[in-house]
C-alpha cells in the first residue's frame, strides 16, 4: 500500500518529517523496472561467465592474463559509464522533485491567500 502525501489540503496540520525516501517511492515512475539496472547486471554476469571460461580454458597463463586484463579494462570502462549514467539520472530525478516541490508551494500558497481574501 502507497501513502501519498497530499500537499494541496490546507486544512490538515503541515508534516514538517517528511521522508524521502516515501516521496521517491510514490514518484509516478517509481515502479519501473530501470533497463539500465538490469543491463548492468547482465554485463556483469557476462564477465563473470567469460572470466571462468577463461581460466577453465587450455590456454597458457601469460594468454590467460592478457585476455583477464583486456576484459577487466573493457569492464571497468563499462560500469564507469553505468555509473555516469545512473547518477545523471539520480540527477534529473531529484531537479524534478524540487521543482514539483517547489509548484505545490506555490499553488498552496496561492490557494491560501485566495481563501483568506475569501
Amino acid at each position: 500500500m502507497v501513502h501519498r502525501i497530499e500537499t494541496h489540503d490546507v486544512d490538515q496540520e503541515p508534516q514538517d518529517d517528511v521522508d524521502v525516501r516515501e516521496v521517491l517511492l510514490t514518484a509516478p515512475d517509481a515502479g519501473r523496472t530501470d533497463g539500465r539496472a538490469f543491463g548492468l547486471g547482465l554485463l556483469l554476469g557476462a564477465a563473470l561467465g567469460a572470466g571462468m571460461a577463461l581460466l577453465m580454458a587450455p590456454a597458457s597463463g601469460e594468454d590467460t592474463r592478457r585476455q583477464l586484463r583486456r576484459g577487466a579494462r573493457r569492464l571497468y570502462v563499462r560500469g564507469s559509464e553505468a555509473v555516469t549514467d545512473l547518477r545523471d539520472d539520480a540527477d534529473r530525478m531529484a531537479r524534478r522533485l524540487a521543482r514539483r516541490g517547489a509548484r505545490r508551494s506555490r499553488d498552496m500558497a496561492q490557494e491560501l491567500q485566495d481563501r483568506v481574501r475569501g
